[in-house]
């Protein structure tokens, strides 16, 4: 059963701040990764702090995440250090950073999984200029549909808002103004809200309707976003329409949480076309592109995380071209997952269809 804590203070940034300095201050944790903004922007990057005094700029709830978090995630994770550490991360990052966990790149071994419940995120420039008139932007956004019309499109047909497998969730939907609500997910965060002696509270009455409207509005959304896609990208020569102002900056997968590779094959000899090869390409062909390869960097791309990619829609973000590369991967990503059945980040013990192997019965065999 949930354990239920709720947080009031004159912002939603100073609720959450009272929450994660007492897990500083009460030696629960010996340091907290969470989205924080710096002297020199408004905008809030994965910060890790180690002392309760250094909480001041802590911002996790603004919607803003310049890039999924689980990389970082996974980088003060990587191995066990004896510490204990709390991630304050949200639900595509919790996902991603589970899918990292199966391909070792790091453990979960004493790690506290700070769930929050996600409105979505605004792209950084976009972010910016509100931020620029609106000093409180988490505040602003919990209360402003406008502002919430403004989040990515990824995020506006993401129907997983709510975070799974987080030791402790953090929510604002249907709470009290300036209040968040923090319920046990796990009993380890069962005994930590205990311990960290919060005002106790009941979920709010409101909160499963106001969460039900915003699932139906993700799930329009999506199958608006995967009906238009699916025709955009039914061809290779549709396909190749989409992506012909690919520049091959490899941006995508280097925003990509779940893409791990230390060594990528498109920045290897297998790629690195010689000049003469070049020319014979163009002597054959009449003439050819460049940079050659983009369709099957792509391709290649989506063969290696389809049933992995949690949809947090980073790799449009980050593309110079503007292509839809979010509204690819999602679209062809979810015909993948239910095909094995898979959801990314749903069981830290469900293997990875790639990799496993199933013999099938041959028919006509007895059992």
């Amino acid at each position: 059963m949930s354990v239920y804590a709720m947080v009031k203070e004159k912002s939603l940034t100073e609720a959450v701040k009272t929450a994660l300095t007492r897990l500083l201050s009460q030696d629960l944790v010996d340091a907290v990764l969470v989205a924080a903004k710096s002297p020199y922007s408004a905008l809030p990057m994965p910060t890790l702090v180690a002392e309760a005094s250094a909480m001041d700029g802590i911002d996790p709830l603004a919607p803003a995440a310049p890039f999924n978090a689980a990389r970082q995630a996974a980088t003060v994770s990587r191995q066990a250090t004896g510490k204990r550490l709390a991630l304050v991360l949200r639900p595509c990052e919790i996902r991603a950073l589970i899918e990292l966990v199966k391909l070792n790149q790091c453990t979960l071994e004493n790690v506290v999984i700070i769930g929050i419940e996600c409105l979505g995120r605004m792209e950084n420039e976009v972010f910016l200029n509100h931020a620029a008139v609106h000093a409180d932007m988490a505040a602003e956004f919990q209360k402003n549909t406008s502002l919430q019309d403004d989040i990515t499109r990824t995020c506006k047909m993401c129907e997983q808002f709510t975070p799974t497998h987080a030791d402790i969730v953090m929510s604002t939907l249907g709470a009290p103004e300036n209040a968040v609500l923090f319920a046990s997910g796990t009993e380890t965060g069962e005994a930590l809200l205990k311990e960290l002696g919060l005002p106790t509270a009941e979920n709010p009455a409101g909160s499963e309707t106001v969460t039900r409207q915003l699932l139906e509005k993700r799930a329009a959304c999506k199958k608006e976003v995967f009906a238009e896609t699916s025709e955009k990208i039914n061809s290779i020569e549709k396909f190749e329409q989409m992506i012909a102002t690919c520049l091959n900056c490899y941006n995508c997968r280097q925003a990509c949480p779940v893409c791990y590779c230390r060594e990528c094959v498109f920045l290897t000899d297998v790629f690195a076309a010689r000049p003469e090869a070049l020319l014979r390409r163009a002597q054959k062909r009449g003439a050819v592109k460049l940079p050659t390869d983009t369709t099957m960097f792509h391709l290649t791309r989506l063969s290696h995380i389809a049933h992995s990619c949690v949809g947090c829609g980073q790799c449009s973000s980050v593309c110079p071209s503007n292509i839809p590369v979010a509204d690819i991967f999602t679209t062809v990503a979810a015909q993948v997952q239910a095909r094995y059945d898979y959801v990314p980040g749903r069981d830290v013990g469900e293997p990875i269809p790639y990799l496993m192997f199933e013999e099938k019965q041959k028919s006509g065999e007895s059992k």
